[in-house]
């Protein structure tokens, strides 16, 4: 069985008691019916590892400004999903990875979206 990736972020947001399902070699952190972030630690691609914050385009911007040293190329949009990467190969990693768990543990509207299944219940 693999280890969990990051584990000191799974401690840090069980005060929310989040969902945490594993797929794709992905950890995703649900809270109720929202999509936090996901974990990433792969051997074969690791430019992407780390944690993953899932935000829309509407917020990607003002959230990377919480990280003030994070290079655009980790701000990633698809249609109005956004992600914000907060790549574990830089130096500032955990920093930048307690300051999203104090986020997250805020309730900071911008990070988090439903889910595709979870839109389409909605509509």
């Amino acid at each position: 069985m693999r280890r969990e990736p990051f584990p000191f972020v799974l401690d840090e947001l069980r005060p929310i008691r989040p969902t945490v399902k594993r797929a794709f070699g992905l950890t995703y952190v649900y809270l109720d019916e929202k999509l936090l972030c996901c974990l990433r630690d792969s051997e074969k691609l690791p430019a992407t590892n780390g944690l993953w914050l899932f935000t829309t385009t509407e917020h990607v911007d003002s959230l990377a400004r919480e990280f003030p040293d994070l290079p655009r190329r980790n701000l990633w949009r698809s249609g109005r999903n956004a992600w914000v990467v907060l790549a574990s190969r830089f130096e500032y990693f955990e920093e930048y990875a307690f300051k999203a768990c104090e986020l997250i543990l805020n309730g900071d509207r911008r990070i988090g979206r439903l889910s595709r299944a979870q839109r389409e219940r909605c509509l």
